[in-house]
């Protein structure tokens, strides 16, 4: 049994880590930062900031943890445009502080970053050089960076546009948003020309702990093995879940006022972790009928 720290606990990928984490026996202790901590008494929680440097490296020496997760990021695209100072600070700056002190007491070190590192050109390895289009993926770029300078035994993890159950706020994400339309009856407006390689928190939870027990280190692309396009996204998922006349409509991504570019097909290559781990990867469909199965 390991002593497990989860930043970011209450986010999406947070919430599937620490349920794994459970999983395995492991003793968990997570993060939030709104007032009230959720209710699972299974978790030993602790309100935290990342951005309040000496907060985090209080927690992490008093934990004493094993293994530090951090799930914890600014991923709203369009904000981190609108506020780069902010962005740099949660992506970059604690993220870097997270994994010195987690060095420091001698706990293995998980950092969870995105496929926007890279302009969208076509699919992508963990060598292909990175080129981010905005804000938000310079300073996960950067991130990576300052976490591996950190913490030279970290693990990285490139995820794509991430779905799965949010079972603690009502946050939608790349699949339930979708879903959530088509079973309201609404039409739903999906990019015809960006593809991407969706990535499921539960898959990416798991391997997580999977590359941290072979003692592995460095950078991994973890997401469903299919690229495709939002349209054929909202397809599959309403295949899955049985949507009968579905309203989906294709519609260009020049067609919506972002604020931040971007990329239009960073599709990750999974091949490394599925020959570090030897399985494949889930695919896309087999990920929502997980899903469908545990709704």
């Amino acid at each position: 049994m390991a002593r497990v720290l989860d930043v970011g606990g209450t986010g999406l990928l947070g919430q599937y880590i620490g349920q794994e984490a459970l999983r395995r026996g492991h003793e968990v202790i997570a993060t939030h930062r709104g007032r009230q901590a959720p209710d699972d008494k299974r978790i030993d929680w602790h309100r935290l900031d990342i951005r309040d440097s000496s907060a985090v490296s209080a927690l992490v020496r008093s934990v004493e943890p094993n293994l530090v997760l951090n799930a914890a990021a600014m991923t709203d695209v369009d904000r981190c445009e609108a506020d780069p100072d902010e962005a740099k600070y949660v992506n970059e700056t604690a993220a870097g502080r997270l994994a010195s002190v987690s060095d420091e007491v001698g706990a293995g070190f998980v950092h969870i970053s995105t496929d926007y590192v890279f302009d969208g050109t076509g699919p992508v390895t963990e060598d292909t050089d990175p080129h981010p289009l905005n804000t938000y993926g310079a300073t996960k770029l950067f991130g990576e960076r300052v976490v591996r300078h950190s913490h030279s035994d970290s693990i990285i993890l490139r995820l794509s546009s991430v779905f799965g159950w949010n079972r603690l706020s009502s946050k939608t994400n790349a699949v339930t948003w979708i879903l959530q339309k088509l079973e309201e009856g609404q039409e739903v407006p999906l990019f015809q020309d960006q593809k991407v390689t969706p990535s499921y928190a539960k898959t990416a939870a798991e391997v997580a702990f999977d590359l941290w027990g072979r003692h592995a280190s460095g950078l991994f692309h973890v997401s469903c093995p299919d690229c495709a396009s939002r349209v054929e996204m909202g397809r599959a998922v309403a295949d899955v879940f049985h949507v009968s006349n579905p309203k989906l409509t294709s519609i260009p991504l020049a067609s919506v006022a972002l604020r931040a570019n971007r990329p239009l097909a960073p599709c990750l290559v999974v091949r490394k972790v599925e020959e570090t781990l030897k399985r494949p990867m889930p695919t896309f469909r087999a990920c929502l009928e997980d899903m469908k199965a545990t709704r």
